[in-house]
């Protein structure tokens, strides 16, 4: 299922609006999903989104890091607007531009998966913590960043992205709270975003 929320910029004035001869497109792309069963989730879709204009073929955007975008110089008119990123459906809507306009997109993956706690850990450890029964034992995946990529930015993680990561790891904490008591909190391996205190987050935000 696909949301589009659209807003005109209403500090304009019609007079002013009418002189105008270029107008732009400003907006934010998020993503629906299912992190854990039976529980929706929106959040903000971290760069990879790409944009494509039918009415102007030989461009186009790439929404950043933290899922924001900007379309400039769009005279008055209909423009027909494709949103896509790898694995999801993408999503096409059509606006009529006469002034500049706020723009919210939301993307869906509503398939069931397992769910995935992200991790942060040396690269020489991930081995040995994938090896760990935790995993099959609570039915449940890792997704891994290792401090060297982080630090060398080959692997890219914003302040705003690790909040985000915390906030969709807090839900998975919830659901194991739920279907298992708090007994696997004992057994979790170090390096799981928003439950190991001992995650040096400053070392990779200031390197």
């Amino acid at each position: 299922m696909k949301k589009i929320i659209l807003s005109g910029f209403l500090c304009l004035t019609f007079t002013a609006s009418a002189q105008k001869e270029y107008f732009s497109i400003i907006g934010k792309t998020f993503v629906e999903e299912h992190i854990v069963p039976d529980h929706t989730t929106t959040s903000p879709l971290g760069g990879g989104t790409y944009i494509r204009v039918k009415e102007i073929p030989t461009r186009g955007w790439l929404a950043d890091a933290e899922g924001y975008f900007r379309i400039d110089s769009l005279r008055r008119g209909k423009y027909h607007l494709t949103f896509s990123y790898i694995g999801l459906e993408p999503v096409d809507t059509a606006l009529f531009i006469g002034n500049d306009v706020d723009l919210k997109i939301t993307l869906s993956n509503l398939s069931i998966s397992t769910p995935q706690l992200s991790l942060i850990l040396p690269e020489k450890e991930i081995c040995e913590v994938l090896k760990r029964t935790f995993w099959t034992k609570y039915g449940i995946r890792g997704s891994f960043y290792t401090k060297e990529s982080l630090q060398d930015k080959s692997q890219r993680m914003t302040a705003l992205g690790y909040f985000h990561e915390v906030r969709k790891n807090r839900i998975i904490f919830d659901y194991l709270d739920t279907k298992y008591g708090y007994s696997w909190r004992y057994e979790a391996p170090k390096g799981i975003i928003g439950l190991d205190e001992t995650l040096d987050t400053y070392e990779i935000f200031t390197r």
